[in-house]
């Protein structure tokens, strides 16, 4: 039998940027801008106190929490290489859908892009050629059930042997590497989706910067705050363990969209080196 997530275990106390200013009926619809924060309607500071706890001990469920730790060792020995090295890019992409399969049990997993480096602020050197690179410092998911049809209809438009249409069901997954070593200054928190509520979610338009294409607008999901949300991380991650989350299912019987967010762990020690991150995402299909 699986554990609940929503026991009391060992944690820490941080903050979490919640979304402050929900629109009114009629009002525009939030933006964050990625390269420029100062320009983003959204505000999120300051930042609510939040328990955040240790997962490791859980038996989590993608359906269920939303979210599982998995082993993994990959192939990749320089991860600084992804986005720079086509053939480390195409590897990596290979493995993580490989890996997306065997964990969600899908008949087919296409992976929407390469891998994504992202690295702590106090890592100016590592940033300074990257765009959209930093962490997000609120919690979000990554699409609206609006814009994650919308999505999946934009890449079966080019994919003509991709039958959404007959697929009874699909879902949308975030695939989470931590390649600094622990202790990590800014881990990564996951929200146990059964303690969101509709109510909680907000629609935000993300501008982001594409290396090469210039701005991206998506829509978002931020999130207000809850005091029934649990938040969890795993501390001390490893380059050889992914956090795979789920970003939009659609089953509504199953865990949708999982809230997640970049957060200071107070107990890092302040000479640990920046964290570093590369994440990728994935469409996968269930006969």
């Amino acid at each position: 039998m699986s554990t609940d997530t929503r026991r009391r275990g060992p944690r820490v106390r941080s903050t979490v940027n919640y979304v402050r200013n929900p629109p009114g009926a009629g009002a525009p619809t939030l933006e964050f801008v990625t390269e420029d924060e100062r320009s983003s309607t959204m505000e999120t500071l300051p930042g609510r106190p939040v328990w955040v706890r240790d997962a490791r001990a859980l038996s989590t469920d993608l359906d269920r929490e939303g979210f599982v730790l998995v082993r993994h060792t990959s192939a990749v020995v320089d991860f600084d290489a992804i986005e720079e090295d086509p053939a480390v890019d195409q590897a990596y992409t290979e493995e993580i859908t490989e890996l997306l399969r065997e964990v969600t049990g899908a008949s087919s997993v296409l992976m929407l892009g390469a891998g994504k480096k992202r690295h702590a602020e106090r890592a100016v050197d590592k940033l300074a050629p990257l765009a959209n690179a930093k962490p997000a410092r609120y919690p979000h998911a990554d699409n609206t059930d609006a814009s994650a049809a919308g999505l999946v209809e934009m890449i079966a438009s080019f994919l003509p042997d991709l039958d959404i249409a007959s697929c009874p069901r699909w879902a949308l997954y975030n695939v989470w590497r931590c390649v600094s070593p622990p202790p990590q200054d800014v881990p990564l928190a996951v929200c146990d989706a059964s303690t969101v509520t509709a109510a909680d979610e907000v629609t935000v338009t993300a501008v982001t910067t594409v290396r090469g294409s210039g701005d991206l607008r998506h829509d978002t999901t931020g999130y207000l705050f809850n005091p029934a949300h649990r938040w969890h991380y795993y501390p001390g991650m490893t380059r050889d363990e992914v956090v795979v989350f789920k970003a939009h299912d659609t089953d509504s019987g199953r865990a949708g969209r999982v809230p997640h967010t970049a957060f200071d762990d107070p107990t890092c020690p302040p000479d640990a080196p920046p964290r570093a991150s590369v994440e990728m995402r994935g469409l996968a299909l269930f006969a």
